[in-house]
């Protein structure tokens, strides 16, 4: 039960080769088609989550809290379709957030950047040279989106297994390679990584049914027990933690809830487990 997720510098080429790879291998397609699904469990507007996948870090400047909201519902939705394995996921950010899972193959496609400036500049009548700044400054854009959201850098290729340019290597072939690729040995799921995906996606459930009363949580789970980050003032630290402990526990799947609580959100979060 493998799963793979490719992520591109542009979303279409991206697309194009997740569903070609999706036929090959007969693995179903996860993709945005699942946001609309996603915003009627919450009651939102699908045009928010999609504006949260695209929209570079002026989006709702006016509360990050909201964009990530947004993100923790999309992140629950995604894990829960890839913990049934066989799928290849496109479009919704995961390779952001599925780390540590050994049966994860996570691809880069890197679209040709000499055929992406000329494009641009001959559909909007501006030289090359200008045509590739925009270019640059896009990609700066996706670099601080990422990091804004997640904490890293989606250009950094020490983030994926298998990274692809499409500057000498054709759709087709890639496809090839990915095929190639997925069937190594180190992606067969084992009962260690099939644990750690489980971990994953009770992570993200905790997350998303918590955030809107508890904006800013760190959640982290190991085999039902679950280390939850959160920051309050000192006369509200005890209230605090009893609250997100009783509403945990009610979770499916939670056994164990260890609340600390920091004065900084961005204290790093425990370790250990009881």
């Amino acid at each position: 039960m493998p799963v793979i997720i490719v992520s591109s510098d542009l979303y279409r080429t991206g697309r194009d080769i997740a569903e070609s790879a999706a036929g090959v291998l007969g693995y179903d397609l996860v993709g945005r088609e699942i946001l609309g699904k996603i915003a009627e469990k919450y009651g939102l507007p699908e045009a928010k989550l999609t504006q949260a996948l695209d929209e570079g870090p002026s989006f709702l400047r006016r509360s990050s809290k909201l964009r990530h909201r947004y993100l923790a519902y999309i992140q629950e939705g995604t894990l829960f379709e890839l913990r049934k394995g066989n799928v290849v996921c496109q479009g919704l950010a995961a390779h952001l957030y599925v780390l540590g899972v050994s049966h994860v193959l996570r691809v880069r496609i890197l679209s040709d950047t000499e055929k992406r400036a000329g494009d641009l500049a001959a559909e909007r009548n501006i030289s090359p040279n200008k045509a590739k700044r925009l270019l640059d400054r896009e990609k700066k854009s996706h670099q601080r989106w990422s990091m804004e959201a997640f904490q890293l850098d989606e250009t950094d290729p020490s983030h994926y297994d298998l990274v692809i340019s499409l500057s000498q290597i054709d759709s087709t072939e890639a496809v090839k390679i990915i095929r190639e690729t997925a069937s190594y040995p180190r992606f067969k799921p084992m009962t260690y990584s099939l644990h750690c995906m489980e971990d994953l996606v009770l992570s993200s459930r905790v997350k998303a049914l918590l955030w809107e009363r508890f904006p800013g949580i760190r959640v982290r789970a190991d085999r039902g027990t679950l280390v939850i980050e959160t920051a309050a003032l000192k006369r509200e630290k005890d209230k605090k933690a009893k609250a997100i402990k009783e509403l945990a526990g009610k979770i499916p799947g939670v056994e164990y809830v260890e609340v600390h609580v920091v004065n900084h959100i961005f204290h790093p979060a425990p370790r250990s487990f009881r």
